[in-house]
């Protein structure tokens, strides 16, 4: 018998320099840290929200960083450790793993301050209804959130990542296996110095 739904939180441990990479020109590798410490809490603190059975947080480094226990205890989320060479392969091996005890996942990043939580529950909702996979789009030409029933590694397979073009790669890819999907609304994500004007008028 498989466990209802899981939700995947893909993050980083936050190590200075290793987050936010594109902002720290701006605003220093400190204040792209700690920037991205704050992304990371509101991701979890919407999650929590959105009736998933398991949420669990998926660490790209280091699963025993001081920041990552502070979240994983003061949350109570399960943790786990990303594996493979890309970021594509990386999302192909949790589902892959996630999958096997759930009827179906959705993976989330740690950089939509704009995401919220009708975004994730209308991705449970189509999924609940037979669809194969629902993206969430990001305006810069990615996606903010992917969720399957099923897994295929075709849907990440040489992907040019951190490009204007994986959203539409993906939808390409999803049309060749000829799966259902739904889509949700555009987001931005927080990734270069114009986003942040727009993070900071969302806190406003």
């Amino acid at each position: 018998m498989l466990n209802k739904n899981a939700l995947i939180i893909f993050a980083k441990a936050p190590v200075p320099g290793k987050v936010k990479s594109r902002l720290i020109p701006a605003i220093g590798k400190h204040k792209a840290t700690s920037l991205y410490k704050q992304l990371l809490s509101k991701t979890i603190d919407t999650a929590m929200q959105s009736g998933f059975s398991s949420i669990q947080l998926w660490i790209n480094g280091n699963l025993k960083h001081p920041d990552i226990f502070e979240f994983k205890h003061r949350y109570g989320l399960k943790l786990y450790s990303q594996h493979g060479p890309t970021l594509g392969a990386r999302m192909c091996n949790a589902f892959d793993t996630v999958l096997r005890n759930h009827s179906y996942a959705v993976l989330i990043g740690s950089d939509c301050p704009s995401l919220i939580v009708s975004d994730i529950q209308q991705a449970a909702a189509y999924l609940e209804n037979n669809m194969d996979v629902v993206l969430g789009p990001a305006e810069d030409g990615g996606y903010y959130l992917i969720g399957l029933r099923k897994n295929n590694f075709q849907l990440f397979n040489n992907i040019k990542w951190g490009t204007a073009s994986v959203a539409k790669e993906t939808c390409a890819r999803i049309d060749s296996l000829n799966w259902k999907s739904g889509f949700l609304p555009k987001r931005k994500d927080l990734d270069r110095t114009l986003d942040l004007l727009h993070y900071l008028k969302l806190k406003r």
